[in-house]
């Protein structure tokens, strides 16, 4: 009898505390937050790619204006270049270049471009399409 004795001394099963329902939930907030981060990313990627776009464009457009008319010519180079003087070098470039431009802009019949003006755009193209 001494050994059923000794059994008795064994005590009740203890209760574990379950937080598996814990680790779903943060599992869930987990999973939707790394959802999100992803769809961030791809609507900053497509800006940031409509943007490059519109900046090619743009560029374009500044390059292949028509020297024929002075006067459309001269307004056309300083929108465009207005837009893509983002860069400090460019934007003391676009002050130079717009300077020269207004004998263009404000008489009836301005005269044809020199060809220091053109040097100007030229250097000022570069810079901007670097």
């Amino acid at each position: 009898m001494p050994e059923i004795e000794k059994l008795r001394d064994i005590r009740a099963l203890e209760t574990i505390p379950d937080i598996s329902f814990y680790f779903f939930i943060a599992l869930i907030i987990a999973g939707i937050l790394f959802i999100l981060a992803a769809v961030v990313m791809l609507v900053r990627y497509y800006k940031k790619k409509k943007s490059r776009d519109i900046r090619a464009e743009v560029l374009k457009r500044l390059l292949d204006v028509d020297f024929t008319d002075s006067k459309k010519a001269a307004y056309q180079i300083t929108r465009y270049g207005r837009y893509l003087a983002t860069e400090e070098r460019s934007q003391k470039l676009f002050a130079q270049l717009s300077s020269k431009l207004e004998k263009y802009k404000f008489i009836p019949n301005p005269p044809t471009f020199s060809k220091e003006d053109i040097k100007y755009y030229d250097l000022f193209t570069e810079s901007v399409d670097e």
